[in-house]
């Protein structure tokens, strides 16, 4: 059986080994107190290292898409209060267009009407051109160009409408794997199945000439159509922001969870780094006691 020699400079390599060990424990212990994390650096507790890593990354993520959502709510906001405008237009037109039609308002009477129609004309269109923060709303992804522009006659009145968008959505990533369209084109809210545009112009002009019967036949179901394209616009709108705001609420919710993951994962408990760095420094105190002792003797000690 090998007997293992323990010299005097063993002892000593040992006893330096595990004071430099109880050192760097008190250090370690010392570092989390100062920056309140248990775990400073991967090697500390490399699985718990990991998972504040991928909460972390899942917390940016988290907040970038609460950052998209903070651009997409102007956007939502001002295309409903467009829509909601182009429908009071709307309503106004009907109450104009009844009073033309019911046969006892003279000439004179109806060119007033059809002057107010062509003020509204020219809101309807401004509402169509609406921008936020410098970009068309109703133009598709063509946001750098008004939505809509008119030609007008030497009169400078309004006599047709051609679109300069086009029909494709503005999508916003506000979750993992979703995105919505955020934008209402024009020819969907304006156009499609009624042209406003050209039924105030038809109005106005019927009114003008005096062409009740078109008036009241014709013109009035227009209106009830184009009414009713402006307020599905508005329904879809509405929709897209309460899907936001869902979204919203299910964010913060996700990311107040992945602060505690991050916080049990690498957050140090106070109490427990001070209680044990107070018994690691009593036992530091008590290792260089015994290391004095048996540092000590020298050859010169023997020899006495």
């Amino acid at each position: 059986m090998a007997v293992l020699r323990v010299t005097q400079g063993l002892m000593v390599q040992r006893v330096l080994s595990n004071l430099n060990a109880q050192s760097r424990r008190i250090l370690q212990l010392q570092e989390q107190l100062a920056s309140g994390l248990r775990v400073n650096s991967p090697s500390d507790d490399p699985i718990d290292a990991r998972r504040a890593i991928n909460a972390r990354a899942a917390i940016a993520r988290s907040e970038q898409y609460l950052d998209n959502i903070t651009e997409v709510n102007p956007h939502l906001l001002e295309t409903d209060a467009s829509l909601q405008a182009v429908l009071n237009n709307l309503q106004r037109t009907m109450e104009l267009t009844v009073e033309g039609a019911n046969g006892t308002f003279s000439q004179d009477q109806l060119e007033t009407l059809a002057e107010e129609i062509n003020q509204i004309l020219e809101n309807v269109l401004d509402t169509a051109n609406h921008q936020t923060s410098g970009r068309s709303i109703f133009a598709g992804t063509r946001t750098t160009a008004p939505a809509y522009t008119a030609t007008r006659n030497v009169q400078g009145e309004i006599t047709a409408i051609t679109y300069n968008g086009n029909d494709e959505d503005i999508l916003v990533q506000v979750s993992d794997g979703i995105s919505l369209s955020i934008n209402e084109n024009g020819p969907d809210v304006f156009q499609s199945p009624q042209d406003i545009f050209q039924l105030l112009i038809d109005i106005r002009d019927e009114l003008r000439s005096g062409d009740q019967s078109s008036l009241q036949n014709v013109r009035l179901a227009e209106l009830e159509t184009a009414r009713d394209q402006v307020v599905q616009g508005i329904a879809r709108v509405g929709a897209v922001e309460n899907r936001v705001e869902r979204i919203t609420t299910d964010t913060e919710d996700r990311i107040q969870q992945l602060r505690s993951v991050l916080s049990d994962s690498i957050d140090a408990d106070f109490a427990e780094v001070v209680l044990n760095l107070n018994a690691q420094s009593n036992a530091f105190q008590a290792a260089l006691s015994a290391a004095a002792r048996v540092i000590q003797p020298s050859l010169l000690d023997f020899v006495r």
